[in-house]
């Protein structure tokens, strides 16, 4: 008897002709593989798996939950593996002590400022339309910050006191003030706004949102009143008003 199989390995799918015959020593019904072609996923018919999550993510995500409810001098090597459910050896496999694993955690997340180019990428749209992206923008890094409370928190404290999130620090600022930039100036050329120095209300925006994540991480949250006070101040910025 002779029929198909399909198998995933590691993300992908393969086509084999099993035949079945009786092994003349043993008597034993056993299966001849012969591979016949890679298989597209899309029309193999295999249910989606997720993607398997390595043991640094794991750690790294650990550091993350026990941030929400610790200081990062209370982690240690052994809780933050306790959390990952990995071994305590495992922890050593990726990270010297915990200081590195909160360096890192830190540096994958960074500030709740989103993501600056996905949001500023379009070209530039009305003057309400474009007051209704500055205004998302504010709204979604005060709830990042608020989701995200313990790896915001710690951010703000290790990045003026740690070198590498200093860096960090200094080059994700850099970076949204020059898309800011940029968005800005497609709005003065397009009419939307009147700005005499795009890139100095580039660096007082990116200010001001980082100061609104600092504030609702510190705090646990922060009042609808003061977003919507600091989203008129930020059209004013943009010269909106």
């Amino acid at each position: 008897m002779a029929y198909e199989v399909i198998k995933r390995v590691s993300g992908r799918a393969y086509r084999y002709r099993v035949e079945s015959f009786r092994d003349p020593e043993t008597r034993r019904v056993r299966g001849r593989w012969t591979y016949l072609g890679k298989v597209e996923l899309a029309d193999a018919g295999l249910p989606e798996r997720p993607p398997k999550i390595g043991s640094r993510d794991r750690l790294l995500e650990a550091v993350g939950r026990l941030l929400e409810t610790a200081d990062a001098e209370a982690l240690s090597a052994g809780s933050i593996a306790r959390e990952a459910g990995v071994a305590y050896g495992t922890f050593y496999r990726y990270f010297t002590d915990r200081a590195h694993a909160v360096r890192e955690a830190l540096l994958r997340n960074g500030p709740a400022l989103g993501d600056v180019a996905a949001v500023f990428g379009d070209s530039a749209g009305t003057p309400a339309s474009e007051r209704d992206r500055i205004a998302a923008w504010l709204r979604d890094a005060a709830e990042t910050a608020r989701s995200r409370r313990g790896v915001v928190r710690a951010w703000h404290i290790y990045s003026n006191a740690d070198e590498a999130v200093v860096r960090a620090r200094s080059e994700t600022v850099d970076r949204a003030v020059a898309t800011v930039t940029a968005y800005l100036e497609r709005l003065r050329s397009a009419g939307v706004t009147a700005l005499s120095s795009p890139n100095f209300a580039a660096y007082a925006l990116v200010a001001l949102v980082v100061a609104l994540g600092r504030d609702t991480a510190l705090n646990g949250s922060v009042s609808t009143a003061k977003v919507d006070g600091l989203i008129v101040l930020a059209h004013e910025l943009c010269g909106f008003a």
